[in-house]
């Protein structure tokens, strides 16, 4: 069997505001889908490469599921961290950690309008080679978990 993953779907509470969140990642709508009996909206995020790897989900019969904050985020790579987490601040939305430096790599995390957690990666993932032997960096588990 040859197997591919489309997307991933996401319940949202309100479509306009989580469609402003992920367009700051360089999604945009592609397609919208309203289905009826019972009502739901899907709304296809496209990204530069034309892939569609995000769909947003609202119904009213269709709750947000209740966030607990864990390990479970979106990934983004971006060419500047900074940048990106001062867009997000800028369009309201808040950091969920301060920004990590593991030297090929600066890590940072946001969530969206529902809890839904995003890391934001600025490097070459494949670059990264791990910590040098013998040091330990703090995980970010504790500072999500915090913020509840």
């Amino acid at each position: 069997m040859d197997a591919t993953l489309l997307n991933f779907k996401l319940v949202v509470s309100d479509l306009e505001r989580s469609l402003t969140y992920y367009r700051i990642f360089g999604l945009k709508e592609a397609a919208r889908v309203e289905f009826t009996n019972p009502d739901v909206t899907e709304v296809i995020l496209e990204n530069r490469d034309g892939a569609r790897p995000l769909v947003l989900i609202q119904s009213d019969i269709m709750p947000v599921p209740s966030i607990t904050a864990g390990w479970t985020p979106l990934v983004f790579n971006v060419d500047d961290l900074a940048e990106a987490l001062a867009t997000v601040a800028a369009a309201g939305f808040e950091s969920a950690i301060e920004p990590l430096d593991l030297g090929a790599l600066k890590i940072g995390m946001t969530s969206d309008p529902d809890g839904y957690l995003s890391e934001i990666i600025e490097g070459d993932t494949q670059a990264l080679e791990g910590i040098p032997v013998g040091q330990k960096i703090p995980h970010p588990i504790p500072q999500i978990h915090d913020r509840k």
